[in-house]
């Protein structure tokens, strides 16, 4: 099963994992105006890669997982188990499902390595898009849906493309994640004119509002 990690994404240069596209082999028109970046959970996954390869022959669909539980390609050309910058993988999920008596947990509150990493998972993201224009990309999180943090850092994602003036070149639509987290640090990055500058502000916005949350 192809896999790998965003270890070397991070300190290192980006590279496409998949074949440049050649002048004999353009996207067919109809697949030039699909969505090229999805949002899936653990649920949604396997329909989402369905629809991201779409009716182009040549897509190279890249399954970007946020969760090591979630290392499968699904249908997809390649996964990548997305890690924080210190090198943990990530595992964002919901809380397990209480035993029968106990409390419900409520879920933990992303630190600042968490956020900083989903910045990285976005700019790669976007330049994965860029490099070639066969390429889709399916994000996946532990939730059933994908509406918490794959959203999120397809919403980054999309940051990151304006931020390159090149959003043009990649048809899709963010969906706002559902959690109140992802929207606040949304609302900071918005006013960051770098992805830099959205690292900044992802560090700062966990010692403004997050640091003396529990859990």
């Amino acid at each position: 099963m192809p896999q790998s990690t965003l270890d070397a994404f991070i300190c290192a240069p980006k590279i496409a994992p998949s074949p440049p596209p050649t002048a004999t082999t353009p996207p067919p028109a109809s697949s030039t105006k699909s969505q090229r970046l999805l949002a899936g959970g653990v649920s949604t996954v396997l329909k989402r890669v369905e629809e991201a390869r779409g009716s182009d022959p040549s897509a190279h669909v890249v399954l970007m997982s946020l969760s090591w539980r979630h290392r499968d390609t699904c249908g997809a050309d390649r996964v990548i188990v997305a890690n924080e910058p210190r090198g943990a993988a990530f595992d964002l999920r919901p809380p397990p499902k209480p035993k029968k008596g106990a409390p419900k947990e409520l879920p933990s509150t992303p630190g600042p390595d968490e956020l900083c990493g989903l910045v990285d998972v976005g700019e790669y993201i976007a330049d994965l898009l860029l490099d070639n224009a066969h390429t889709r990309v399916v994000v996946v999180d532990g939730y059933p849906k994908g509406d918490v943090y794959a959203r999120f850092a397809m919403s980054i994602a999309a940051r990151c493309l304006k931020l390159s003036r090149r959003s043009s070149e990649v048809p899709l639509r963010a969906l706002a994640p559902n959690d109140n987290v992802c929207k606040e640090a949304l609302a900071r990055f918005k006013k960051c004119r770098t992805v830099e500058a959205m690292r900044v502000a992802a560090i700062d916005y966990y010692n403004d509002a997050l640091a003396d949350r529990f859990p």
